[in-house]
This record gives C-alpha cells, sequence and structure tokens, in this order.
C-alpha cells in the first residue's frame, strides 16, 4: 500500500544527511501506486523522485511531494552466447545488484560497486567508476510521464548517455518522467576492466567479478566517507574537459610533475577535478559545518551531521572561485541541488 507524510524531514533521504521540510513523502510498492499518487491533485506540486538521495543536496525547504519507490526486483534471462539480459527494477539497490550478478559470475557491473544509489539513479545520472559507466551496459529504461501517466521505453541510443548525463537530466526532461525499470545487457564471458586505479595490481591475473568487486570496494573505502557513518553525496564536481593548449599551460606550472589527465579527443583532455582542488589550495577547506573530506578533495561531508544546505553551498562556491583564480577552470558540481 502506498504511504504519504506531511511536513516530514528529508535529512534522513538523502546520503548528505542535511535537514529541510518536504511538504509531502509518498512511498509507493507497485506500479499501479505510482500510477494514482501522480494522478492524485491533492498531492502538494511538484513532484520529485528520490531514489537513495545519493547525489542530491536540498538547499531549501521543498513545498512539493517527494515520491520513493518500494519496489525491488530482477528477472535474469540468459543467451546462448553467454549474454545475459537482467530486467532491474528502479528502486532497487544498485549496489545489491552489483553484488548479485557478481556472486553469480556475471561480468560487467563489478566496477560499480560500492556506488550509493538506487538502479533508477544510475540510469539518470550515467553512474560512472574505474572505466566503467552505468549507460555501457543499459539496453533500455521503462518510464512513466508525470504529467500524463503515459507509458514509454528509451532505448539506449535515445538516453543520451554522456559523462554522468543522460537525456533525464536535460532542462527539457528534468522531473518530466520516472523510471520505473531499467534492462542490462551483460555477460557470463570474462571481461575486466583493469585500466584504472591499478586494479591490475590489486587483482592479479584472472580475476572473478567478485575479486574485483572486492578490490573497488577497498579502493573506494580507503579514500571516500561512510554515508553511513558521515554525510557526503560522493564526488560532488565534476572532471572538467578542457583543450589542450589549456592543458599544455596547466603542464607549465607544474614542470617537475605529472600532472593527471585523460585524453577523450583530439582536443579534449579532462583532468581531475579531485587534483585541481588539491593544487589551489583547498585542502582542509571548511564552511560552517561543512568540509572536504580529507583523503579526497573531490568530496564535501556533514562534517558532524550538522550542516546546512547554505554552509555546503558556500564552501561549494568558495572552491569554484579558487581553482577558478587558480587554472582558469570553472567547476561544475555534479550533484542536483533543490
Amino acid at each position: 500500500m502506498s504511504e504519504t507524510q506531511y511536513n516530514t524531514d528529508v535529512r534522513n533521504f538523502t546520503t548528505f544527511g542535511i535537514s529541510a521540510k518536504a511538504a509531502c513523502v509518498a512511498y509507493y510498492d507497485s506500479i499501479d501506486e505510482l500510477e494514482r499518487l501522480l494522478a492524485d491533485q491533492t498531492l502538494p506540486r511538484p513532484l520529485k523522485h528520490l531514489g537513495q538521495g545519493s547525489n542530491i543536496l536540498f538547499t531549501d525547504d521543498y513545498p512539493g511531494t517527494i515520491l520513493i519507490s518500494r519496489i525491488s526486483r530482477c528477472d535474469i534471462g540468459h543467451a546462448s552466447d553467454g549474454t545475459v539480459t537482467v530486467t532491474a527494477s528502479a528502486g532497487t539497490v544498485m549496489d545489491s545488484l552489483c553484488l548479485d550478478m557478481a556472486t553469480r559470475g556475471i561480468w560487467g557491473l563489478e566496477n560499480l560497486s560500492g556506488i550509493p544509489g538506487t538502479v533508477g539513479a544510475s540510469a539518470v545520472q550515467n553512474v560512472g567508476a574505474y572505466g566503467v559507466e552505468a549507460g555501457d551496459h543499459i539496453i533500455s529504461v521503462d518510464a512513466i510521464e508525470t504529467a500524463t501517466g503515459e507509458h514509454r521505453t528509451f532505448t539506449r541510443d535515445m538516453m543520451q548517455f554522456g559523462y554522468r548525463h543522460s537525456i533525464f537530466k536535460t532542462d527539457a526532461m528534468r522531473d518530466r518522467y520516472i523510471i520505473t525499470t531499467v534492462r542490462f545487457r551483460l555477460t557470463t564471458h570474462p571481461t575486466p576492466r583493469l585500466s584504472y586505479a591499478n586494479l591490475q595490481t590489486v587483482v592479479g591475473d584472472n580475476p572473478s567479478p567478485l575479486d574485483m568487486r572486492r578490490a573497488v570496494i577497498s579502493i573506494r573505502d580507503s579514500k571516500l566517507p561512510d554515508p553511513a557513518t558521515t554525510g557526503s553525496a560522493g564526488s560532488f564536481f565534476k572532471n572538467p574537459v578542457i583543450t589542450r593548449e589549456h592543458f599544455q599551460k596547466i603542464e607549465a606550472m607544474y614542470p617537475d610533475a605529472k600532472v593527471p589527465h585523460f585524453i577523450i579527443g583530439d582536443d579534449a583532455v579532462k583532468v581531475p577535478a579531485a587534483w585541481l582542488i588539491d593544487k589551489a589550495g583547498c585542502k582542509g577547506m571548511s564552511q560552517g559545518g561543512a568540509s572536504l573530506w580529507p583523503t579526497q578533495p573531490l568530496v564535501i561531508v556533514n562534517t558532524h551531521g550538522n550542516a546546512t544546505g547554505s554552509d555546503v553551498l558556500t564552501l561549494e562556491h568558495r572552491i569554484i572561485d579558487t581553482v577558478s583564480t587558480r587554472f582558469a577552470i570553472t567547476l561544475h558540481p555534479e550533484v542536483e541541488h533543490i
């Protein structure tokens, strides 16, 4: 049965753990219940769907209704060529799906292990880590239009996947649809992705998906705070993409050191935002109850659990301004502000 709560603190609905009030929170346990909620004109508007709230910052109270799925199902289909089609409800915890696939010896999602959030959010955000993005393996998603209740399927070609981007993050589509199902194409053939973060050194030769998962989680845990004890939204800023000429100017600033980067096009270089933040002198920066995580400057944390949205926003802007002054690069937040 669906459940509604009014004038509710959203602190426990995001991994940041920052207090703000929502006019209403509505849970649903079936697609039929979701359809009824969408048609219920008594619910405060606008409507906003949340997964685990792992990429969300509430900067103020929310005047509308937050919708939360309690549907968690997964169907697995095998083909004779080793291809595996996985159909997962959007409310499924993404890391639980990663664990399930790795345990079954199914390849594709193991490098995404440990990322907080739900399956639906992984498609919206095109989450990625250690050389793999969710969009690499998504075949299609099913969604419901919030205004009309119309059901629609988006194929991978329609999703416009990019770096931490999908069609659902564009201005025209943001919050217009609620994803209900995500289909992944995976495989039973060994396909380890070992090029990032010295994974090859950690797992050795012929790793299993579970070996890969354990290595990824170990590396993540060594750098990132546990959201269960220290509130954060993970990586706060996107890694900026700059021209080769711009990158060469940055290299000239550090003639005795190798500047980390990834070549992604004829005239495009991606530079780690964490490196820029560190070299700009932001390490240890704090604002009120918010601060940068000591071992990963890409992460803003709710230091002692009492940060406000204003604290985070102010710290965010200070970091952006400092990096811009040092490198003439404008960082953009990966975290959605509400």
